[in-house]
């Protein structure tokens, strides 16, 4: 399932792309940046850094992430 995601503020359309990489359109232009807001390619050459970050947040794994107690 991919994540998409509308900017809260500008209505622009972010969404994770088969690389990782995010697609953001606003109206008919569009722009591809990397995980952290930096443009790869595209017409739109601005994006919010944080929505970027956030939206291709991986979450920790299980190995690797923080043990879990359970709630009695």
């Amino acid at each position: 399932m991919a994540k998409i995601m509308r900017h809260p503020f500008t209505g622009a359309l972010y969404e994770v792309n088969e690389e990782g990489n995010v697609v953001v359109r606003e109206g008919a232009v569009e722009g591809v940046f990397d995980s952290s807001g930096r443009w790869v390619e595209g017409t739109l050459r601005q994006a919010d850094p944080q929505l970027c970050v956030w939206i291709t947040n991986n979450p920790a794994s299980v190995i690797n992430g923080r043990k879990s107690h359970p709630i009695e």
